[in-house]
């Protein structure tokens, strides 16, 4: 072998490694910063990985969470013949005050196996949920209303959802209570017709201390495919959410300033006055 093609060899083998060292360091950083977008005036993480509930395997990619002029949505799909799941999380904890979701496509026709969710969570037991899902079962309810740990007696109310393919849906987290409600169209309160309420008072409302983050997934009940075989999508199109938590001078700042925005004369709003928690006060 002349010098040449050692030289040659040595060459090409150096390219060869400098693209698996390029190609490492792009999956280390795209595993560093996760995939975001912005939907209803706040900032979201798209979960990947795999875990409960479920468990599941969740996709980041644009083809399973994404927004456009209709909302944002969540798609349950096959990728390489594993069903993923779908999961958006705020990158900011949230504040008391009322969580109103305005839904696209009718809630009870989910397939059996898919559960569809707004909720509020830091951990499993400082959780509140609006559900739609059958859990498997053929019929029975489709929607529940659950503070969690949802074991404990009366910690759980469940009804069947509206046929109407625009309900509105909400989570009035307060200290003392929590106050949800859904009703047909996407008005901020129901128009005449009938409306679904239940107040919880129990021992376990969260604190809003708790720092608990709203999410929005779309889920397989025990990873189990779905009964029909298809994709399943979700379809958020507004939500109407409090300021996300905030702090000023070393304290905590007003509701007002939490909100991130002032109104100058002319009420116009202005730029965000206070900066989020640090990590480690989330």
């Amino acid at each position: 072998m002349t010098r040449e093609n050692v030289t040659g060899n040595a060459l090409s083998a150096l390219r060869a490694s400098a693209l698996i060292l390029a190609t490492i360091t792009a999956a280390c950083h795209a595993h560093a910063e996760p995939r975001t977008l912005a939907f209803a005036g706040r900032e979201w993480t798209v979960r990947s990985g795999s875990g409960g509930p479920g468990p599941n395997p969740w996709s980041d990619s644009p083809e399973s969470a994404w927004v456009d002029e209709e909302g944002l949505h969540l798609k349950i799909r096959q990728i390489d013949g594993v069903w993923h799941c779908a999961e958006v999380v705020s990158t900011q904890p949230t504040c008391h005050g009322v969580h109103r979701f305005r839904i696209s496509g009718q809630t009870g026709s989910l397939d059996k196996n898919v559960v569809a969710s707004p909720f509020l969570y830091r951990d499993d037991v400082r959780e509140v949920d609006i559900e739609f899902s059958r859990w498997g079962r053929e019929q029975g309810p489709d929607t529940q209303y659950v503070v969690q740990p949802f074991q404990t007696r009366g910690n759980i109310h469940r009804f069947t959802s509206f046929p109407e393919t625009e309900t509105t849906h909400c989570i009035d987290w307060q200290p003392d209570s929590i106050r949800f409600s859904s009703f047909p169209g996407h008005g901020r309160k129901p128009a005449g017709k009938e409306a679904v309420k239940w107040t919880y008072k129990g021992k376990d409302i969260p604190r809003e201390d708790d720092g608990l983050r709203i999410h929005i997934n779309l889920w397989l009940v025990r990873g189990m495919p779905p009964s029909d075989g298809k994709e399943a999508e979700f379809v958020v199109k507004e939500a109407d959410l409090p300021p996300a938590r905030c702090e000023k001078n070393g304290g905590r700042a007003s509701r007002e300033e939490c909100a991130g925005r002032t109104a100058d004369a002319k009420g116009t709003l202005n730029q965000p006055l206070c900066n989020p928690l640090p990590v480690a006060d989330r």
